[in-house]
């Protein structure tokens, strides 16, 4: 718990604009294909990814970046609230890797496995907000994640964003794999804003961290007993109100 506390107090994320189709976050963009199966719309996988995942002890999960749209209809999300967004991502992917018995990295090293990631295009709307909304200094570390992601969906909400993801072995920077995904639907002509709950938005996070958790545990089975790891979807809780 200790080292965790210390990762999320020290966790920063980067703030910018970007569009859907800004590929720079990515090593080399052009690996990236079409992929049918599941969340994610681009992928690239290295094709002995399993020999490869088969040496790595340790995951060293990096602060995702928030890179909101340029057309976002509210571009003023606060420091704090977009930390909120970036730490409950982050303590989901922990949490699932940790669940399975990984050991969370403090830092690159031999045997590492390297993620980074960036939430991208995230368009948003703000909420009517009055004294009630305030958030106290230090909720979101004395909190659980969930109740974190609750208390920012009281401020905005989320109608798009785009989830980018590389993994690399931590100190030579081998590309192992990588990924893109979108949620939610901006409004069209006639048509209504599908919004992003946050329900939704912890599956996508966890769907994330067990495919991730699926492939190193993979690499350490024989062939006839290993998972579909690119099948793996988690689906979104039910919300309390339904």
């Amino acid at each position: 718990m200790l080292k965790r506390f210390i990762i999320l107090l020290a966790g920063l994320c980067s703030m910018a604009s970007a569009t859907a189709q800004d590929d720079s976050f990515f090593t080399d963009p052009s690996l990236l294909k079409p992929w049918d199966k599941g969340t994610f719309d681009l992928v690239y996988v290295n094709s002995n990814i399993l020999e490869r995942m088969r040496g790595y002890n340790a995951v060293l999960v990096d602060q995702p970046e928030i890179l909101i749209s340029p057309d976002s209809k509210y571009m003023g999300a606060r420091g704090d609230e977009l930390k909120q967004l970036a730490d409950t991502a982050r303590l989901a992917m922990m949490e699932r890797l940790e669940a399975g018995g990984r050991t969370i990295a403090d830092g690159p090293g031999p045997a590492t496995l390297y993620m980074r990631w960036a939430i991208v295009d995230l368009y948003l709307r703000k909420k009517k907000r009055g004294i009630l909304s305030y958030t106290p200094m230090g909720m979101v570390v004395h909190t659980t994640r969930q109740a974190a992601i609750r208390d920012l969906f009281k401020k905005v909400d989320i109608v798009e964003l785009g989830l980018q993801v590389e993994f690399t072995d931590a100190v030579s920077g081998e590309i192992l794999g990588a990924a893109t995904s979108k949620q939610g639907t901006r409004k069209a002509r006639g048509q209504e804003e599908d919004l992003v709950t946050w329900e939704e938005l912890d599956a996508m996070f966890n769907t994330l961290g067990e495919r991730t958790r699926c492939y190193l545990d993979n690499a350490e089975r024989e062939e006839d007993e290993r998972r579909d790891c690119d099948s793996i979807v988690i689906e979104p809780e039910e919300s309390a109100g339904k």
